[in-house]
């Protein structure tokens, strides 16, 4: 379960990170100055990839980082330097992403900073994805807590209620027959009266 709520924390994170910049007065008593630092460094360097700007253009954010030099080098001399430079772009980026959210995370900033944006309305809407871990996580933890004894007693419970509808068609079934054949036979009673009216007159 650390595993589910660990990746879906930083899914919804990495969704909040924008809005955090957008918003930063909001989060100077929650996020440290070094953190939020790491957090505009990430979104710059974002931005940066977006617009297709060269990655040496933005030396300054990736500093703290592997140098980019030293990074090509791991591939094929004969790949361009624009498929080198936009596998740095994907390295780097992966690198920055793993810094904010592990100081985020360490520093248990997650609560804190989804209530101030909750309260703020700025939360971001969650994603199909995100919806889908959360019911996996719900469906495991249903699953993982269950003893033995209570999953019988579920099987036993939906076992009951599975004879209990099948007895309530059949009743149903019954019903709508004696009900069809009522009608059936009332209207042959009308349709007999009928005829004995019209040939009486």
């Amino acid at each position: 379960m650390v595993v589910f709520d660990d990746l879906v924390q930083k899914m919804e994170l990495i969704e909040m990170l924008p809005v955090i910049v957008s918003h930063a007065d909001l989060f100077k008593n929650v996020i440290d100055t070094e953190t939020m630092n790491e957090v505009y460094r990430h979104e710059e360097l974002k931005q940066a990839y977006e617009t297709n700007s060269s990655i040496r253009t933005i030396s300054n954010i990736i500093e703290k980082l592997p140098q980019f030099e030293n990074y090509t080098r791991r591939f094929d001399q004969s790949l361009s330097y624009n498929a080198n430079e936009n596998i740095a772009y994907h390295y780097y980026i992966q690198q920055s992403i793993r810094n904010v959210l592990r100081r985020l995370l360490q520093h248990n900033r997650f609560d804190a900073v989804k209530l101030i944006l909750k309260n703020n309305n700025l939360l971001p809407p969650p994603k199909d994805l995100m919806r889908v871990l959360k019911m996996l996580r719900d469906s495991a933890m249903e699953r993982f807590l269950t003893t033995p004894l209570e999953e019988r007693e579920k099987v036993d419970q939906m076992k009951n209620l599975n004879i209990r509808l099948s007895s309530n068609e059949a009743v149903i079934a019954k019903l709508e027959k004696e009900l069809s054949d009522a009608v059936a036979e009332r209207d042959a009673e009308v349709s007999q009266t009928l005829g004995i009216f019209i040939f009486l007159n």
